[in-house]
């Protein structure tokens, strides 16, 4: 009774204010983005993890995990799920520190009423991950104080710990593997560790692409990286999912690339080869032809490569359907000015 009592209260602590605050939020972000929908595999995940209610959570993932399971423009549905309960974790907050802690303490006591759950103990790691990346946040390494980078590592260490102390279940669902893969890039661990991680995940949930972007985000020449390896590593993971996307994981993973580093200089910096980018998007709207998302991408990345003809013809396949947040880091001036440049007549 009186660990009942304590867990209602964590919540209710925890997940309340939370919650109104993301109540707050939504009408901003639907009024800046009113034609992307948010799924409702994502609210259901977030909206489980915001009220505590674990038994949702596990009964989402066993589903969600399931071989198949796609939107019909190809995205993963538990990647979806993912995103939920990531919402919660990542959560802008007035006191960082004291949600962070509650968060913690909330998903260690699940671990420990559930210790044969997977997802319990990735959920734990998780939340020790995030509280982690607090400290170090979206700032230059430079410009991150010293004291910030102790807190900062000794979190991702002690979520590296957690996974190998309950590597029996928790390795059993992937999303481990990805948290692993996140911890790795903050400490540093080796290009072959990383791959080993991904790999292992993956003859676990074949189905789970977020492992191919973790890696090749590791590959980038900004995280000490280079274009040859990254290059070799998009080529295998290619292959490996060739059966289910023919060769459209090698225009995903470099549009990632594209996105996390490379920019407009995608097929001057690295060895992208754009007939192949081409050809990986055709395979895809092949099988996903209801595929908002990626016709966009694709679009933007015409626009990289100076292909008129090809931007032309999807900028009229797309009409309305503009998502600005596919075309790369300054998504709005990028769209506008690739329209112009495909639209205008030589002079």
């Amino acid at each position: 009774m009186r660990l009942s009592q304590s867990r209602t209260s964590l919540a209710h602590r925890l997940l309340l204010p939370a919650a109104l605050a993301l109540a707050s939020l939504a009408p901003a972000v639907i009024a800046a983005e009113p034609e992307a929908k948010r799924s409702p595999i994502t609210e259901a995940s977030e909206r489980a993890l915001w009220w505590g209610d674990f038994g949702a959570l596990e009964k989402q993932n066993a589903y969600f995990m399931q071989p198949g399971r796609l939107e019909p423009d190809g995205t993963s549905q538990v990647s979806l799920f993912r995103e939920g309960y990531g919402n919660v974790l990542y959560a802008s907050t007035k006191n960082p520190e004291i949600y962070l802690k509650e968060l913690d303490a909330l998903t260690l006591q699940w671990a420990k009423e559930h210790p044969r759950s997977a997802l319990a103990h990735i959920l734990h790691a998780r939340s020790l991950l995030a509280h982690g990346q607090s400290y170090r946040g979206g700032s230059y390494a430079k410009d991150v104080p010293p004291e910030a980078w102790k807190f900062y590592h000794e979190y991702l260490r002690q979520a590296a710990e957690y996974l190998k102390d309950h590597a029996e279940v928790a390795l059993t669902d992937s999303d481990a593997h990805y948290v692993l893969l996140s911890i790795g890039r903050g400490l540093g661990w080796s290009s072959e560790q990383m791959v080993a991680i991904a790999e292992d995940g993956l003859k676990r949930n074949p189905d789970d692409v977020s492992l191919h972007f973790a890696v090749v985000d590791h590959l980038l020449p900004k995280w000490n990286g280079t274009p040859r390896e990254l290059d070799t590593y998009i080529l295998q993971a290619t292959e490996k999912t060739r059966g289910q996307f023919g060769t459209g994981m090698y225009a995903r993973l470099y549009s990632a690339a594209a996105e996390d580093q490379f920019g407009s200089g995608l097929f001057e910096d690295s060895y992208a080869d754009w007939d192949k980018m081409k050809r990986g998007y055709e395979d895809l709207l092949a099988r996903y032809p209801a595929s908002v998302r990626q016709r966009n991408r694709y679009a933007h990345m015409a626009c990289v490569a100076k292909d008129k003809e090809v931007m032309l013809r999807l900028l009229k396949e797309i009409g309305s359907e503009v998502r600005t947040k596919e075309w790369g880091r300054n998504p709005k001036r990028a769209f506008e000015t690739c329209r112009l440049w495909a639209t205008s007549v030589p002079g």
